[in-house]
């Protein structure tokens, strides 16, 4: 594999993990449900499993976006080389 593939392959990982990362940490600072707390519960503890929720979830989901634009960005170093260099 050249260097310029890796290279590109984890820059577009690199970027998809920081993009990942701020989507999930935004889920818990203000996450879906905040509103639509069930009855016989204070809106804190709701609002603390929620919390505890999106917190457990972080990780997996930056893993995932950095997987798939890991893939995207080898995706597009393969159309590139097929379509447009010749």
């Amino acid at each position: 594999m050249s260097y310029v593939v890796l290279v590109v392959v984890v820059l577009f990982a690199a970027g998809g993990a920081i993009v990942g990362w701020r989507h999930a940490t935004a889920k818990i600072e203000n996450p879906p449900g905040k509103y639509d707390f069930p009855g016989g519960m204070s809106r804190r503890d709701h609002l603390r499993i929620l919390a505890r929720k999106h917190r457990q979830w972080r990780i997996p989901i930056t893993l995932a976006y950095a997987a798939a634009s890991g893939a995207a960005g080898f995706a597009l170093l393969m159309v590139y080389a097929v379509f447009i260099r010749r």
